[in-house]
Parts: structure tokens; sequence; C-alpha cells
């Protein structure tokens, strides 16, 4: 979230009035939009708000000068953009290192993530210097350990690697050109560089939107990419050995990667590497391809987003903007970021997504491919964009004119499938895309197109907009438990194993977050140990990643459900979250993963501002945790509270010896499982039947996979809990997890009946009108005995506002005087708890209990007893074998 400032942008509009006679008027009137703007971009904190204001400001003064020279407001744009094109040449950012120190267990894990596909990437210490290069007399130009690895296809046309005197121009190609090695800014023409034989289509529209910048009048980007540097700039220079070093940013640092300057040639006329159409003797794209892909794997590349390119390019923060997205508003979009291009402080390129082949021949665009953008503009209220497909032989796209063979325009009639928008023909954007200077595969789109045509739009942003940076770096294991079961995982799964930090600022102000998950080799299951130490596996880039901020007062959270702000899942390396953050009051981080590999994966997170903040570790809000384990089982899984059979649910005793907060975790790794946790009064004892009163704290509503329970304080006392499925008969293993300030004691409470023999006593039929039914009990030992009675839902006959209670009791003699209750279910309540009900335990002595015969009475309490029969299952828990007899159910008269 950004926040807005108005900038006066009304008032603007009135100084560029023509009139003389208001030529006073608009003198005043820029002054007062002027001060407006200086005003919002002092109370600006987002910094692409600021580079717009910013902006806005020096346009303003040059009206104001231009106005107070009498001028037009053709002078005043004039003026505005000499002065704008001015700041813009001299204007370069300095780039924010990070002030957080490292720990040595990060210092470790950097040093350990060097290591790539057979080839070692350290972390940047120091620029290059000129030895380094240096070529000794009777030495061997530098040779890499080993070539890159192309694609089969790429190994079909190669012609060998070979130096840029005998590859640049590419040998199948005839150019009159003279061959230089590498060459200088000094272009006699604009670069345009193209792909041809090579699916890294991002890269190229990297390059080419990096470049455009340079071309528009900005200086080079912060820090050198490819060294040897030239001494007047910071493009590359002749490397006299044939070694270069480049400074890419990956796996949490800048690192050092030594490439020598052969490149891969074909015996085609399709290239293998990148090559610029304009000075095609040009050497340093190549080089920089080479580099960036000998991190990424080599020339059989896999594909990538310019987004993540450009950040390992560069070092410029990427955002990914989702186009389709309910929540993009295009008008914010423009403000964003029109003035932020043109101070040259963000970089746009663009993604398509899946398209038909017969839509790709109509648009003249390809499916699932990166286009940069080399300029933006808005003429008479057309939002337009400069787009460039990187292929060599790409096509433009064909908006609602063409021109044919005469170079006039003429109108195209698409298919209504396409969805083109007729009344633009004579729209500035087909004016622009008109001119025959535009190079092939270059074209203007205006906004509205591109948000129907293209997925996502990446934006790279300057990280000088920023002067504070930390860099805080870590492992997260995902990799099965010592017992190879899986660990709960993906979009449902709790948070508990999450890694999680706070960021904490100490001024109102917007704090940008990165999260960047570093590359790793792909290693099969089975591979040997000197195929794993030999590094010889490519990327491993399966799976997403999120990342999400709570307020939680710096605590660790253990549900993603609310969220403050949350990032997209996405398959890129880099998602970034943009916080409004309030002073002293910290929020807590979580990356989330949906489908990444079951190994150790490592991260680093990144977070910049323009005001002092903290980046630190989460803090558990509970001193103690205890984790047990237990299952639903085709005896166990007896759904949820209005279930018959909820009571058979696992359960287990807790007792607390002091009061203190307490959390309960419930957690399955099967994510189609919907889970409830309930805490109730019961003495530490299994429940057979549950009131609301007996509630202690639950975790409200059933949810998928997981589901949490807390309360702030919980008297000391015993208690259970009891862990159920939304469904019954729904199997599978889970985990509980108690958090509390002081130890507890749990234990898992045996199932009903545990050590008990069972006695059915079959199903008692209430008749119409009938309220007691009892049967005689005689016992031939010492035993304890406790009974169960559950009403029988299949068979029970009832009328739809019929609503049967029950109460069920052991008793020494029938009737009074001498009846007398031994034990009783709900505490001599009567209750229609769908779970059943069941009596304490009671001991019983041989002959017929203490006080003669005894008995065991069912009894019901209903309204319309004269019309309605319910069913009841009743059974006898005793621990002897043979201890216990029952004779027939019968009425008891009343």
């Amino acid at each position: 979230m950004t926040a807005r400032h108005d900038s006066g942008d009304h008032v603007g509009r009135a100084a560029a009035s023509t009139n003389p006679q208001h030529s006073n008027d608009a003198l005043d009137s820029a002054i007062a939009a002027a001060e407006s703007a200086i005003q919002a971009l002092k109370l600006a904190q987002d910094p692409a708000e600021r580079t717009r204001l910013s902006s806005k400001v020096e346009k303003l003064l040059a009206q104001i000068e231009a106005l107070k020279l009498g001028g037009t407001p053709s002078n005043a744009s004039n003026a505005a953009s000499r002065q704008t094109g001015t700041i813009g040449a001299q204007r370069r950012l300095k780039e924010p290192q990070s002030q957080r120190p490292l720990p040595k267990k990060e210092q470790i894990l950097l040093l350990k993530s060097s290591f790539l596909h057979g080839f070692k990437f350290p972390p940047w210490t120091s620029t290059p210097v000129a030895k380094e290069f240096a070529l000794a007399d009777g030495e061997e130009l530098f040779v890499d350990d080993k070539d890159l690895p192309l694609s089969d296809f790429q190994e079909g046309i190669s012609a060998g690697w070979k130096r840029p005197v005998d590859a640049l121009p590419p040998p199948s190609w005839t150019s009159d050109l003279t061959q230089e090695p590498l060459e200088s800014t000094s272009h006699s023409r604009s670069v345009n560089l193209v792909q041809d034989a090579a699916t890294d289509c991002s890269v190229v529209a990297s390059l080419s939107a990096a470049w455009a910048r340079f071309e528009r009048g900005h200086p080079w980007v912060n820090e050198p990419t490819l060294f040897p540097c030239a001494s007047d700039h910071l493009v590359p220079a002749v490397s006299p050995s044939g070694k270069y070093i480049a400074r890419l940013n990956f796996n949490g640092s800048y690192r050092r990667v030594v490439i020598d300057d052969r490149l891969p040639t074909s015996s085609t006329n399709q290239i293998i590497h990148v090559v610029d159409m304009n000075n095609p003797a040009s050497a340093w794209p190549a080089l920089v391809e080479k580099a960036y892909l000998k991190v990424r794997g080599g020339y059989d590349f896999p594909g990538s987003n310019s987004g993540t390119d450009l950040w390992i390019i560069l070092g410029w923060i990427p955002e990914q903007i989702f186009l389709q997205s309910g929540e993009f508003d295009s008008h914010r979009f423009w403000e964003r970021i029109s003035g932020a291009f043109g101070y040259g402080d963000v970089l746009i390129t663009m993604g398509t997504g899946t398209m038909s082949s017969k839509a790709e021949r109509e648009l003249g665009l390809a499916g699932q491919h990166d286009y940069a953008v080399l300029d933006v503009k808005e003429v008479d209220g057309q939002r337009l964009f400069l787009v460039k497909n990187p292929w060599r032989d790409g096509t433009s796209w064909r908006s609602n004119t063409k021109r044919d063979s005469e170079g006039d325009a003429t109108t195209r009639r698409p298919s209504v499938e396409i969805g083109h928008d007729e009344t633009a023909v004579r729209s500035p954007r087909d004016l622009m895309n008109a001119d025959g200077q535009l190079t092939p595969g270059t074209f203007w789109m205006d906004l509205e197109n591109v948000l129907q045509y293209f997925e996502s739009i990446y934006l790279n942003w300057n990280p000088g907009l920023f002067t504070i940076r930390q860099d805080l770096h870590f492992a997260w294991d995902l990799s099965p438990n010592q017992d190879e079961t899986p660990k709960p995982r993906g979009r449902c799964a709790s948070l508990i194993r999450h890694p999680q930090y706070v960021v904490n600022a100490t001024r109102d102000g917007i704090v940008w977050v990165l999260l960047c998950r570093h590359f790793q080799n792909a290693v099969p299951a089975d591979a040997t140990a000197e195929e794993i130490e030999d590094d010889r596996y490519g990327i491993e880039l399966k799976g997403h990643i999120s990342l999400q901020a709570f307020s939680s007062k710096g605590h660790r959270v253990l549900l993603p459900d609310k969220a403050l702000e949350k990032g997209w899942y996405v398959d890129s390396p880099q998602v970034l979250l943009k916080l409004e953050c309030e002073a002293g009051k910290p929020m807590t981080l979580v990356p989330g993963e949906d489908g990444l590999p079951a190994t150790k994966q490592t991260f680093t997170l990144s977070a910049f501002a323009n005001s002092p903040f903290t980046l630190a570790d989460a803090s558990n809000p509970f001193l103690h945790t205890t984790t047990l384990s237990g299952s639903w089982t085709r005896e166990t899984a007896g759904g949820n509270a209005h279930s018959p059979s909820y009571s058979t649910n696992p359960q287990f005793s807790i007792h607390l010896p002091h009061p203190t907060p307490l959390s309960l975790l419930l957690e399955t790794a099967i994510d189609t499982l919907n889970v409830h946790v309930k805490l109730v009064h019961s003495k530490g004892q299994r429940i057979h039947s549950i009131r609301n009163r007996d509630i202690v704290f639950d975790s409200k509503d059933y949810r998928r996979g997981c589901s949490v329970a807390e309360s702030p304080s919980v008297a000391a006392g015993r208690y259970t809990i009891i862990c159920s499925t939304f469904e019954a008969d729904q199997l599978g293993d889970f985990t509980l997890s108690l958090q509390s300030n002081h130890p507890t004691h749990v234990a898992p409470l045996p199932r009903e009946g545990a050590g008990r023999v069972r006695l059915d006593l079959g199903t008692v039929t209430f008749a119409p009108g009938q309220r007691t039914i009892i049967a005689r009990l005689a016992t031939s030992r010492l035993v304890k005995v406790y009974a169960v009675a559950k009403l029988v839902v299949g068979r029970q006959r009832t009328t739809e506002s019929h609503r049967c209670l029950i109460r069920l009791s052991i008793q020494a003699g029938a009737r009074e005087p001498n009846q007398h209750v031994l034990a009783v279910s709900n505490e001599g309540e009567y209750s229609a708890g769908p779970g059943g009900i069941r009596t304490e335990d009671v001991d019983m002595g041989p002959s017929g209990g203490r006080r003669g015969e005894a008995w065991i009475v069912l009894e019901r309490l209903s309204a319309g007893l004269e019309h309605c029969e319910d069913d009841v299952s009743v059974e006898l828990f005793s621990d002897q074998p043979d201890g216990l007899t029952y004779g027939e159910w019968r009425a008891r008269d009343d």
C-alpha cells in the first residue's frame, strides 16, 4: 500500500493557458501548484510516489521560469524537458548496503550457497584490479574450467566456441562492419538486442530495457556489471587475457562470476547467443548473457522472467504486477510508473500468458514470452508503452491499422474473437506505429490493450531510492521427519514450522520487504555420492513462494488467516511486500511455500526503507511447547460434536499446575480434512457427552489442515482435549502441539472401553407413552462397571418437533423406598447428546450389589410420548470377564 497526496495537478493544468491576458494568473497558478507539489513531496513516503512528485516539481519550476520570461506553454514544456534531462544525466543514486551484522551461521549459509552445477560463485568482496586481466608474455588466453551446456538443438547447429574476433559479427552473416572485439558506449547506432536459437527472451528483454534507459539520457546503473571496466564509463573494456568477471546478485549477495570470452557459434544462420543487430561486432551483450547463463545452468535455459533477471544482473528490486487481479487499478498504476520511468528509477518488462497458435498469428504476439518496454508516454490522453519483442524475427503487435506495400495506413478488420477496438484506428498509438523508424518487433501499445493481452508486468526499482537496507539469510528445512512421515505443508498448513521475522520501524513510513529464494542444484533421489559431490545438476525451481505480514506484537503466529498484507504465491524466486509501518508497532513476516522440493531450502529477506528499522527473529510468546501424535482410526474417527459418535474421537488429559495462557494447535498432513480442537472441563477424564457450559475454549469453525484454539489465561486444573474431524470415519494421523508459560502434563486418554469387557445389552425400544425401562444386573464377583447409552438415529421414529432426552443409571433397588442410585449419567440431568450418555464407574460386589438387587435403569423425557417410539442402544463395560450378567428389559410401572 502506498500513501497518495494531492500534488496540484489541476492547478498545473491551469498554468498552461495560452491567453496573454491571463499570464499573471498562470504564473500565480504555477507557483501555487509548485508549492503544493513540494508540500506533497515532503509528506510522501512511497519511493515511487516521491519520484513522481519530484519529477512534477521540476516540471513546474521549469514552467515558472518560462512564464517569467513571457514564454508560451510549449517553451515551458521544452524548458521542463531540458531541465529534467539535465537532472537525469547528473543523477546517480547510491545503492544502500545492508547495515545488519551477519551472525556466523548466516555467513556460513552464504558460503555454502556459492556452489552451483560444478562452479563456485563466492560473495563479492572487492573490485577486480587490472592485473587480474593481464596477459603475461607467452601465457595462453584464459579458458574456463568447462563449457556451458547447450540444448540438443543448439548442439545440432554448433560450430564450436570461438573468441569474439572470430565469433563477431556472426560468421554465417555477411557484414561490412569493422570487427571490434568489444565496443564502448560511443555507438554510431542505437542498440537493438535480439535472441535467436536460445530460450532466454527474459534476459534479452532485461538487457534491452536497461540499455534503453541509458539511451534516454540517464547514467548507467549504480555499479558496473562486467569487469574490466573503461575508466570513464561503466560499460566493459577489452580484457587482454580473455577473462571477464561479472558482479551478479543472487543467493543472498553480489557474487563473483568468472567467464572466458569464448562464445558458442553456429553453423547455420541462426545465432545461439544474444546479438546487437545494429552493432553485430559488439561483444558486451553476449558476455553479460554468458555470465548470467553460467549462474542459471547454461544455454539450455528453461526460462525465467525479466523481473528476476534484472534483480540478478543489476540488483534492481523486482515487483510483479498481476494484470488480471481484481485489485489492479490501472489509473493508480499509471500514476506510479509514469513519473518514475521518466526519472529513470524503474525498468519495465512485460510477460504474456498462454495463447493459442491462432491468437498468436492474429495478434502478432507470442504466448509465454517476455517483452521489453523501451519508453512510456501519454499522448492526447492515451497512455502508451513502446514495446520490444526480443526475437530476431519477432513480429509486432497488430493493432487496428497496418501498413500496406505503399506504406499507407489501411483499416484491418480482425475477428471479434481477438477483441480489437476499431474506434481506435486513428488514435495516437496507431499514428506512432506508422512511423517507419520503428525497428522490426517494436511497437506502441496503449495500456488498455496491455491489460487485455499481457498477464504480468515486471517493475524493477532503483534500490538507490532507499537509504537503508538490511539483509537476513535463513534456512528452511522441508525434508520429511526422521521416520519419513511427511510434514504438514502447503497453503492449508499452520505456520508453526515456518521461519518468522519481525520488522520494527522507528518512524512511520514505507518498508519494502523482498523474499528471495536461493538457487540450488536439483539432485535426483537416486544420485550417487560422487554425482552429488560433482554438483552436475541444474537449478531446482519447482513450487511457489509467498510472503505475509501480521500484526502480532512481534510474536510468532500460527495461522495465515489474519494477514495484514499478503503477497501472491509465485513461481518466481522473488516476491515483494510493501508495508506501511507505524513507529513502534512491529510486524511479523512469514514466508509461505507451496510445492517446494522436500529438502532444506535457503532464502534471503531484504528490507528497504528511508528511516531506521530493525529486522530480527520473531519471538515465541510461550515458554513451553509439548507435541503429541495421534490418529483417527475406524474406531476413533467420531466426527463433529453433532455426530452420535463424537465421544469416540481421540482425547487427551491435560494437567495445568498453574494458571497460564494456553494454545492448542491440531494439524494433519492430509489437507482435505477439516479439523477442530476443544478444551473442556472434565477433571481430566474421557468425556461422553458435552454441554456448552463444559467448553473452556475451542477453535470455532472447522478448518482445512489445521486449527488453533487459544486462551490468554486458563485456571489451574485438569481438563480434557478433544480432537475431531468434521465428518465421521475420516481417517488420518495428526499432531497436537500445546504451548504454555508453565510446564503441563499431557497424556492420551484410553479410547472408550479400552481395557474393559464389553457387554452389549442390545437395542431398547420405548413404546409410545413409555418413560422408563429397566433390566436386572447380577455379579458373581467384585467388578468395576459403567454403562453407555446412545440414541439409534437410523431407527428413531419421530416427528420434526420431537426431541428425546434420556438418562441412564445403575441403581440398587428398582423402586422407592429401597431405590438407591449407584451411578448416573450427566450428573442426573436428561440429555440429548448425539455422542450418547455414560455413567461414572461404580464398584459392585457379588450377590446383586450393595443393597440387594441391582438394576440398570433407562429413562426418557419427551414431548408427545403418546405418539413416538425411540430406540436406544445400551452397553456395559466391566473390568472382569464373566463377572456380570443381565436380565430381560421390561417396563417399570410408575
